[in-house]
């Protein structure tokens, strides 16, 4: 079995660390000859150092960071995926949306861009600082002959972020997709390249079945991984549109949510701790 996790809001704590039970629950996971991935929005880099801050990372085999954009194996550490926008793709979607319009920055493997002419949002600040990459200003020539940007970051108000993600979508042209991927956060990405896209990727290349892929996650952009695995399964803190989306809604992840999962995959029962989503039952909706 390949159990594919997401990071902020799922494996982490509110604090952003792993539980003492939660990090035990991954050794036994292993110790049964289950498999790991870590599946995030946040860059490679910043993953792979926080599973080793964390003491996990000799039990994670890959990592996918931007959303699948970037895959890699852990042991050694080689890329065996990437999918940059190109500079015709970030042309494309600034001509459509006007990004001049919105508070926003861009994400490369190893720094966050952001245009030298326009003030820095707060919340462009805090994903520079959480994930520990350089905060780079540059002009919007320079960004866009880059080749190695892997996501457009919209930024806004947590009150504001669904319409300011509608208003883009629509504006957005065929082949991108916007997608919340956090409190204050959206996406930006070519329609292909999702955590579904990295589930799929995975299971080809470890010659896994679907139907023996697990994925949990916690926010909107985890919902392509449900669809993609045997076996999606949402956190107890997830929106209520997340939950719909999972066969199965665990506990949070300030509760031991992922615990409360692994012991109801090992006991292929279905304790108190893991509950049907109502939605997928009632509508026989496949996984």
């Amino acid at each position: 079995m390949l159990l594919v996790t997401d990071l902020d809001g799922t494996l982490l704590t509110s604090q952003k660390t792993i539980s003492p039970p939660t990090r035990q629950a991954l050794i036994a996971f292993r110790q049964r000859g289950g498999l790991l991935a870590a599946c995030s929005a946040r860059p490679v880099s910043s993953m792979t150092r926080l599973l080793q801050q964390q003491q996990v990372a000799t039990l994670f085999g890959w990592c996918a960071g931007f959303n699948g954009g970037q895959i890699i194996a852990m042991s050694p550490q080689q890329v065996i995926h990437t999918a940059a926008l190109s500079g015709m793709d970030l042309r494309d979607i600034d001509r459509h949306i006007s990004l001049a319009c919105y508070d926003h920055h861009f994400f490369s493997a190893d720094a966050i861009y952001h245009r030298y002419d326009r003030p820095v949002a707060p919340w462009t600040r805090y994903e520079a600082q959480l994930f520990a990459v350089p905060l780079i200003a540059a002009t919007p020539v320079e960004i866009v002959n880059r080749r190695d940007i892997y996501k457009i970051t919209l930024v806004g108000a947590q009150e504001n972020i669904d319409a300011l993600c509608a208003e883009v979508t629509c504006k957005l042209p065929y082949g991108y997709t916007a997608t919340i991927t956090g409190g204050n956060y959206i996406d930006i990405q070519r329609s292909e390249i999702n955590k579904g896209y990295a589930v799929t990727k995975l299971s080809q290349q470890l010659n896994i079945p679907c139907s023996q892929v697990v994925a949990i996650g916690d926010r909107q952009n985890d919902i392509s991984m449900f669809a993609a695995a045997g076996t999606g399964i949402a956190m107890g803190n997830a929106p209520e549109v997340v939950k719909q989306q999972a066969r199965f809604i665990t506990t949070a992840n300030d509760d031991e949510g992922i615990v409360h999962a692994l012991e109801w995959l090992r006991c292929s029962a279905h304790p108190v701790t893991i509950r049907q989503s109502s939605t997928l039952a009632e509508n026989n909706e496949p996984d």
